[in-house]
């Protein structure tokens, strides 16, 4: 009888022992993985989406809020410069200002990569942002639009008088100047430094210019409907950028309008093979 209590108690002794071993490594591989995380944070991108000229934040572009949400990214949308409502009412400078004020919401929101994202003359300025700034991790270019640079004939004449009324010290008094979209002629009034500021041929809203400028570490997605009327202008723009193995050139068929939500696909594609990639 002693020698079977012995015995027991040998093995209840053995097994505490083992079961405080098994304890002892799952403490010490959830402090390993607790300290991987903390040293390696989940990735979490941050998309700011600008809207076209004469647009609305919700408008065109607003068909992409929905799904990247659905996947989890975090999203912006900005009222910029050129909207509806205030349309050239501050210069390009201010508007990518205006633009970084969205990239800090994204970032005090967790956001650890940023994607600037416009469609029409907000691609245009996601370009130009891109091309300025450090913290941008790759920008999309929905049907864009406004090139001072490709129609610089057909707005010399306003970009003269502007440029004069700023030498002569009058850049902050208001004039009715020319503007396209689409076709569709403009006459919007508006300081004549802040008119500079967008058509000047050689300025941020020349897209040949500002694509050469990117680094190259930033991809681009550019993307175009075979509708568009600037369909063709599409491939000289993203040649000027530099290469990186991440930037795509895409058609859909579509028109200038419906390109975003025709894209949605493409670009949440897009984004997954950035966060597949290493930052």
């Amino acid at each position: 009888m002693l020698l079977t209590e012995v015995s027991n108690n040998r093995a209840g002794s053995d097994l505490s022992r083992r079961l405080l071993l098994v304890f002892c490594t799952l403490i010490l591989v959830a402090c390993q993985i607790g300290a991987l995380c903390a040293a390696e944070p989940q990735e979490q991108i941050g998309v700011v989406l600008l809207h076209g000229k004469t647009s609305r934040p919700e408008q065109h572009i607003g068909m992409l809020i929905g799904p990247l949400k659905h996947e989890h990214y975090l999203v912006e949308v900005p009222e910029m410069p050129w909207s509806y409502r205030r349309y050239l009412t501050a210069d390009y400078d201010t508007a990518l200002t205006e633009i970084d004020r969205a990239v800090e919401k994204l970032k005090r929101r967790g956001a650890t990569r940023i994607i600037v994202a416009g469609h029409s003359m907000g691609a245009n300025a996601a370009l130009a942002y891109a091309a300025t700034r450090r913290n941008v991790a790759g920008a999309i270019l929905l049907a864009p639009g406004h090139f001072p640079d490709l129609l610089a004939s057909r707005f010399a004449p306003d970009v003269a008088t502007a440029k004069e009324m700023v030498r002569s010290g009058h850049g902050g008094k208001s004039a009715c100047f020319h503007d396209v979209n689409q076709g569709t002629m403009l006459m919007p009034c508006t300081k004549a430094a802040v008119y500079v500021s967008y058509f000047d041929p050689e300025g941020l809203g020349a897209m040949s210019k500002t694509a050469s400028q990117l680094s190259s570490q930033i991809p681009l997605l550019y993307v175009v409907g075979k509708q568009d009327i600037h369909f063709s202008d599409g491939p000289s723009i993203f040649e000027k950028a530099p290469h990186n193995p991440l930037s795509r050139y895409v058609v859909v068929d579509a028109g200038h309008i419906d390109t975003p939500s025709a894209a949605i696909s493409e670009v949440t594609s897009w984004l997954h093979s950035l966060q597949a990639s290493e930052p």
